[in-house]
């Protein structure tokens, strides 16, 4: 299925300029991709704009995991465990290239068995309420069989454990092939075009809207504007005087990355940190993430960093779960920092918070959602649509989002073939695009194409010119951090080819040899401020420091 080329950028700020849509969104992460989707499956006209690249806020720096919410049940809140459980199942449906079983093993620790019983009662529960289907039901392990599945488990006060399966997913692509589904149901999307002035009301709201890399500005026109901007939603607000909406409390979430022979866990294991807070190992191929804190933040928004007590934190409960692993800062190969724009609850710690979201509308007919949780956002943007169809004054049909495949989503359609493309890289160009793999090999101008960038670097130069003309990558980040996760983890090895795929990038996209060497320092300065507080000379400032000379 194509995606988006540049010729498609292009073509689209051209249409948000001459056309007048029902719905017009701002935002590119999870929540806008899914308001743009189902609008645009429910028959209404719908441009999307996101300021700077799809999922490039908190939609790519996720702890990545579609759960059912076991943990809110604790928090009592039945309607949203029931609803998560719910779409976890439809995300399996629509997307089941990204939607890989993760086993969660929860131990159990204390001077009696008493945990394992509570447990076993509140798994029991979760399963009814989720109507878990019997091959998927928790199973409770003995203290033996605990160890036996995970042999570095800390044994002192271990009472058993239980093991039931959730879905990891990779949430930047996930954001981008909602937003291809988007496309070819009718949207007008774009990328790197940020809204910096809204007016109008009644029947026509006017957004001025600034491309950032021409620097022209130009009105687009729709009936109802969407404020799906995540962190960004105060700034969105504050455009429209008359705007109400819920309090923002931003909380910062940081996640480390370290190789599987280094943190060798078989499952994603639910620590518990001092203040209590449940952590998790999240094994992803050749490595094993942990996360995450959760923090008031009040800083820029842009790239929040990742700080050394942040680490610690991480490493202090590595250390009261696991026995013998001796891991230090230096074991670190990747890590991000991300925002939840979490709506403001007076008294509560950001632990306790809601996860629940909430939709404001004002007379102006600007409709702000906040809140919310990757694996409900298909429902949430379900409500938008229908706060949007009053003020439309006019009804949609119902719905099939929930059946409907995103892009890449239709497996039995195997387009991949065998051709130039070396056996273990169709594997993982399936793992990666599903049912579309075979767009990408169809760009294999030869067999060295698809040779990797770098020793242990999964990326050749084949993908990299996939992401520019057919996903609209417009930057060197574009493409390693969201296209390709390689930033997130590898952070270092992403730094090291950086000035080979920026090359490749700029042969695609015309830079000049000063726009490529300024993409590659930026690049690296975003790579530092997250690996900066390791303390100790890394590739990546070297590159940050030199550019492309590095």
């Amino acid at each position: 299925m194509p995606g988006f080329e540049p010729t498609t950028r292009t073509r689209n700020l051209g249409r948000l300029a001459a056309e007048a849509f029902d719905l017009l969104v701002v935002g590119g992460g999870i929540t806008g991709a899914g308001v743009a989707r189902e609008a645009a499956l429910r028959g209404l006209t719908v441009g999307l704009v996101e300021a700077r690249d799809f999922a490039s806020g908190t939609s790519s720096r996720s702890s990545k995991l579609i759960h059912g919410g076991l943990r809110y049940l604790e928090q009592g809140e039945i309607a949203l465990v029931r609803e998560a459980a719910t779409e976890r199942k439809v995300l399996r449906r629509i997307a089941p290239h990204l939607t890989d079983t993760a086993l969660m093993l929860v131990p159990v620790y204390g001077r009696t068995s008493a945990g394992v019983y509570k447990l076993r009662v509140g798994l029991s529960l979760f399963d009814k309420l989720a109507a878990v289907d019997a091959g998927e039901r928790h199973r409770i392990l003995s203290r033996t069989d605990a160890l036996a599945a995970e042999p570095r488990l800390n044994a002192d006060r271990l009472q058993g454990a239980a093991v039931y399966p959730e879905y990891v997913t990779d949430d930047a692509r996930l954001v981008l092939d909602t937003l291809k589904a988007a496309h070819h149901a009718g949207a007008v999307v774009v990328n790197h075009a940020q809204v910096v002035g809204l007016g109008g009301r009644g029947a026509e709201r006017r957004l001025e809207v600034r491309d950032a890399f021409s620097d022209a500005t130009f009105t687009a026109r729709a009936r109802v504007v969407v404020n799906a901007a995540g962190p960004w939603v105060d700034a969105v607000r504050r455009l429209d005087v008359e705007a109400p909406g819920p309090v923002l409390h931003l909380t910062k979430g940081i996640h480390l990355v370290f190789r599987a022979e280094d943190l060798p866990v078989r499952h994603c294991v639910v620590m518990r940190a001092r203040d209590r807070r449940p952590l998790f190992t999240v094994p992803r191929g050749p490595y094993v993430y942990v996360g995450t804190t959760d923090t008031s933040y009040e800083g820029a928004l842009e790239e929040p960093a990742v700080t050394a007590e942040d680490a610690e934190y991480l490493f202090d409960t590595l250390a009261r779960s696991f026995s013998d692993l001796h891991l230090t800062s230096g074991h670190v190969v990747g890590a991000w920092a991300g925002l939840r724009p979490l709506v403001h609850e007076e008294g509560r710690s950001p632990s306790e918070i809601s996860r629940k979201d909430e939709i404001a509308v004002s007379p102006s007919s600007l409709i702000t959602i906040a809140g919310g949780k990757l694996t409900t956002y298909r429902r949430m943007a379900e409500r938008v649509v229908e706060a949007a169809l009053p003020l439309l004054h006019r009804t949609a049909p119902a719905g099939r989002s929930e059946s409907e495949p995103l892009a890449g989503g239709n497996l039995a359609a195997d387009s991949v073939t065998a051709g130039l493309v070396p056996a273990e890289i169709r594997a993982r160009l399936r793992a990666v695009h599903g049912s579309d793999a075979g767009e990408v090999c169809a760009l294999a101008e030869d067999l060295a194409s698809w040779e990797p960038l770098a020793a242990d670097v999964p990326l050749s130069a084949a993908e990299v010119r996939h992401a520019v003309r057919r996903e609209m990558a417009c930057t060197l980040a574009d493409v390693l951090e969201r296209r390709s996760r390689l930033a997130l983890f590898a952070t270092e090895r992403a730094c090291a080819v950086a000035p080979k795929v920026a090359a490749l990038v700029g042969a695609e996209l015309g830079w000049s040899a000063e726009r490529r060497d300024a993409e590659v320092a930026a690049f690296a300065r975003q790579c530092e401020a997250r690996l900066g507080w390791r303390g100790v000379t890394s590739p990546v400032a070297c590159v940050a420091a030199l550019g492309t000379r590095a």
